[in-house]
């Protein structure tokens, strides 16, 4: 039978990105403030061991992914990045900071509530010391994520994946079975104090297995300083709040796309959703 499986028993997540940028780049006291913020959290547990210098040119041509919102222009700064490898060289996690940025990455998600740990006691110590304790420095909060599908089958059509409805993909591209992109993207909830960019993109490869890849992004931008994240609520409540917001709009998206035997498959909406 020609199916797509989830990779994981319970959801589908490959790599998980949450991210925080600012308007401007962060003084060298400051950016050092952040970085030392950074390695003592870093250390605790042993979580990320191992450290790495990122030449600025790998940052501003796309190794960090969040995006610019309404900056125009980012020039390149130099980063650190905060690790933790798999005995195969593998990256499982990182922490990276740069003068405009804080991002972690998980490639060992488990479950959202983990998420919301890390947001907590990685992400938002070392935003805070880099944006001063002023959420209104902060331009863009940002969600991504891929889940991925695999089948033995590579002649197996896109329908098997996506629901025969869903909005965000033609219905042209639905019986194909050639491996295959698929995009879409729009900004809404726009108004003068900024915007929410969604981003969708499916990807369908061959390798050893016929491999799905759905690559979610949800980023809400604000216009300028003070606009969207006025500051009225302390920092890490807010930072904390978008992010579990943009959670349920990913799910809302996920349950707008899969079919319904790969949303049970993934616990979308279950007692055991992660």
């Amino acid at each position: 039978m020609s199916e797509y499986k989830p990779i994981h028993d319970g959801h589908a997540i490959e790599q998980a990105v949450v991210g925080l940028r600012l308007f401007e780049p962060a003084s060298d006291d400051v950016y050092g403030n952040a970085t030392a913020c950074a390695e003592r959290l870093a250390k605790e547990n042993d979580r990320l061991p191992g450290k790495l210098q990122v030449d600025p040119m790998a940052l501003f041509f796309g190794r960090q992914v969040i995006s610019s919102g309404y900056v125009r222009s980012l020039e390149a700064q130099p980063g650190v990045v905060f690790h933790r490898v798999r005995p195969d060289g593998s990256t499982a996690e990182e922490l990276t900071v740069e003068r405009t940025a804080v991002t972690f990455r998980t490639h060992e998600y488990r479950r959202w509530s983990d998420m919301v740990e890390c947001i907590n006691h990685l992400l938002i110590p070392v935003a805070r010391t880099l944006a001063n304790d002023n959420i209104s420095n902060v331009s863009v909060i940002e969600l991504r994520c891929i889940d991925r599908f695999n089948s033995d089958d590579q002649s197996i059509a896109l329908s098997e994946l996506v629901r025969s409805n869903s909005p965000y993909v033609p219905h042209s591209a639905m019986n194909r079975s050639e491996m295959q992109h698929v995009h879409c993207g729009w900004f809404e909830d726009t108004s003068p104090q900024g915007r929410r960019l969604i981003n969708i993109n499916i990807d369908v490869a061959d390798e050893a297995v016929r491999s799905a890849s759905i690559f979610q992004m949800i980023s809400r931008q604000s216009s300028q300083p003070g606009a969207l994240f006025d500051g009225e609520k302390p920092f890490a409540e807010v930072v904390i709040e978008e992010f579990n917001e943009m959670h349920q709009i990913d799910k809302r998206l996920l349950a707008e796309l899969l079919t319904d035997e790969l949303q049970s498959r993934i616990q979308l909406f279950g007692s055991g959703n992660p």
